[in-house]
């Protein structure tokens, strides 16, 4: 790709993203006024030192960190705005358009990697989610990343580095640590060097440190093994409970409701209230083991729906239905095209189809909405430019004739 047509890319895909983030800014629209926790307990990390929810001072660990810190260190330096917290977000959103472009061209071709890289500058949930506190865009940032230090220098540093922001990345949502932890095995695999060994070793020691870190500071804080977050017992019991189609409907408020146990549950403090979650979610398992299991293929599959699922969206149905159809719609049938044509290629194999499936089967016995799967359509993305670019050969020239 020509150097002009790369920075047309990347000035087209900061000004969608900063459009829409001012256009939701103006508006007052948040589809999470609470910041989903993230924001307020970076305020209250801000506030009195003490990882907490405002004002501060009682320690939390309902969320993982590595979302919370990213917000709490742009507090820290530019001020405590929401605003700052966007431009961040669409500044590494932009970015990731052509670390996406770069990663692809060396994994696949040329032709591959301009497709992604034009999907990526247009793909609506990357636009969307810079204007709210989600993790999307900082998950799609790292994940992208990482794969990128891995396949581009071969060095031992390099794989530090690329441990290091997946250390961050399972710290801002623990569901990839499935992911990474194979990452680990896939790169000692797949190397062909004398440094495999060190390069693995050198991957997986800061994601151990870092998430040994925050486990180490949860049990001296509660005295508990949470590795992750202290909501996760919670979300399983509901993604065990409620029917799928039901998940983020008013028929699950209901269903919760009349749910005694998790009605008693819901009144005690955070740390006893997750424990006993984990073991009504344990009991309601070893009642129902085939449904458990039946359910969570269920929600491995609807995950990638083509179309989402009819809720109170903080915008038209019409317009996220619409938006998903022309994205969605036809990237991920063209992206499993794509995995067809390359299914015998070795980043494919040991990469890219393993950090989908384990990411996918960590989310399977949550709640599992589409949003989850956001940060992983950077594979998406990499696997419909392959299956365009084969197409392109199959079907481009008889297409150019009778353009012409």
């Amino acid at each position: 790709m020509r150097r002009n047509e790369l920075l047309a890319g990347l000035a087209l895909a900061l000004l969608l993203r900063l459009g829409f983030t001012a256009h939701a800014y103006l508006k007052a629209d948040q589809p999470t006024p609470m910041g989903y926790a993230y924001e307020p307990i970076a305020r209250g990390l801000l506030a009195s030192g003490v990882y907490s929810m405002p004002p501060g001072g009682t320690p939390t660990a309902s969320r993982e960190p590595g979302y919370i810190l990213f917000i709490f260190f742009i507090y820290k330096v530019f001020g405590a705005h929401r605003l700052y917290v966007y431009l961040a977000q669409v500044l590494l959103s932009a970015a990731t358009t052509v670390l996406l472009y770069d990663l692809t061209r060396r994994v696949f071709s040329e032709t591959a990697a301009r497709f992604a890289f034009w999907a990526c500058v247009f793909y609506p949930y990357f636009i969307y989610y810079t204007a709210y506190f989600f993790r999307e865009d900082l998950l799609a940032f790292l994940l992208v990343s990482i794969l990128l230090l891995l396949v581009r220098w071969r060095t031992v540093a390099t794989a530090l580095g690329a441990g290091a922001l997946a250390g961050w990345l399972c710290l801002a949502n623990g569901a990839w640590a499935l992911g990474c932890a194979w990452s680990v095995l896939a790169l000692y695999a797949t190397e062909k060097s004398a440094l495999k060994l060190k390069r693995a070793a050198a991957f997986a020691l800061p994601v151990v440190l870092l998430i040994g870190l925050w486990a180490g500071r949860n049990w001296r804080v509660f005295h508990e093994v949470i590795p992750f977050s202290s909501d996760v017992g919670g979300e399983i019991y509901i993604g065990m409970t409620i029917p799928y189609e039901l998940l983020g409907s008013a028929e699950q408020t209901r269903l919760l409701g009349a749910d005694e146990r998790f009605q008693a549950i819901s009144k005690l403090d955070e740390i006893s209230r997750h424990k006993a979650y984990m073991a009504a979610a344990k009991d309601w398992f070893l009642a129902h083991p085939v449904l458990f299991f039946a359910r969570q293929a269920e929600h491995a599959v609807k995950m990638w729906r083509l179309l989402p699922h009819g809720r109170g969206y903080t915008h038209s149905y019409l317009v996220v239905a619409g938006a998903a159809l022309a994205s969605d719609g036809w990237l991920i049938p063209l992206a499993l095209f794509g995995l067809w044509v390359k299914r015998r290629d070795s980043h494919v194999r040991w990469y890219l189809v393993p950090m989908v499936a384990l990411v996918t089967c960590a989310f399977s016995i949550s709640q599992s909405p589409i949003r989850y799967r956001v940060p992983l359509v950077i594979i998406v993305l990499m696997l419909a430019g392959a299956g365009f670019e084969e197409l392109w050969k199959r079907h481009g020239t008889k297409l150019t004739r009778a353009l012409s």
